[in-house]
């Protein structure tokens, strides 16, 4: 099971408290007049990678880019699916950790070059695995699944997971709000496979009720850039700074500081998760 939230909170200490960072400050001005961009974040915490106010090393690294361009950046958090109605409606700006799929071009801008995504001015990079259950002849090579009867279970809300599975044509069962719900649904035959985070769903899998039964398999459903994605209302009122911000993320994404703070970040969850010390969601 968990651990107590002794623990949590000591790993969160270790892997939020950011460095002492070489990025340059934006003027006195700026940071008293620029524009303040609202982000709606996911309720549900994905270390090492974001928490609902904004922390881990995506979190981070926007706070880093908006200081350096002059933007205010204000975290909340809220249900995914609320984020993207409230994100379509102008309640909330824009999105940390959103990935360039279908579901969101409509509504969202993206840092672009040549007409398709720029990964050099992503938030961060992640993989969603496939879990089966043990001893299930239920196959994944990358590109299809092979003896799988039952429907694909993802976490409700998953925008990107669906998107794809609907392009493969495959039945799916996206009504579970949490991995937890969706590990318990494909234990219980409900599913033959659950596509979920790779960093979560190895949390999950070292709990007892599910290391006996469940098991990843090697090959990722998918690994994408995510990307700071912001709508297209207040891109439209701001494309300067909105720029100037994917700009500085870029940059700062690759600084020596930045890679030696995501590094970290990476190797004490792994380490924590390994060790049994982990929690998430």
């Amino acid at each position: 099971m968990f651990p107590d939230r002794g623990c949590a909170g000591l790993f969160a200490a270790l892997l939020l408290s950011p460095p002492v960072w070489g990025a340059a400050p934006a003027s006195a001005s700026a940071r008293e007049h620029g524009p303040t961009l609202r982000l709606c974040v996911d309720e549900r915490s994905h270390l090492p990678f974001i928490t609902s106010d904004g922390k881990g090393t995506a979190g981070e690294l926007i706070r880093l880019a908006a200081r350096e361009s002059g933007v205010q950046v204000v975290f909340y958090g809220a249900p995914v699916t609320r984020c993207r109605e409230e994100i379509r409606a102008g309640v909330a700006d824009g999105f940390p950790t959103a990935p360039y799929t279908p579901s969101l071009l409509p509504f969202m801008s993206f840092p672009m070059r040549a007409g398709v995504p720029d990964g050099a001015r992503a938030v961060m990079v992640a993989r969603a695995m496939v879990f089966r259950r043990k001893g299930s002849a239920v196959g994944w090579n990358g590109e299809r699944f092979t003896d799988r009867t039952l429907p694909v279970l993802v976490p409700f809300g998953s925008v990107l997971l669906v998107d794809r599975l609907r392009a493969m044509g495959m039945p799916m069962d996206d009504k579970g709000k949490t991995l937890d719900l969706i590990f318990s649904k494909l234990a219980a035959q409900r599913g033959d496979v659950a596509i979920g985070a790779e960093f979560s769903g190895l949390d999950h899998l070292a709990e007892p009720r599910f290391a006996a039964q469940l098991e990843m398999l090697p090959l990722p459903f998918s690994q994408e850039s995510y990307f700071l994605g912001i709508s297209r209302a207040w891109y439209g009122a701001h494309a300067a700074e909105v720029e100037r911000l994917w700009d500085a993320i870029g940059r700062i994404g690759k600084s020596a500081a930045y890679q030696d703070f995501y590094r970290k970040a990476v190797s004490d969850a792994t380490r924590l998760r390994d060790a049994g010390l982990e929690t998430v969601q």
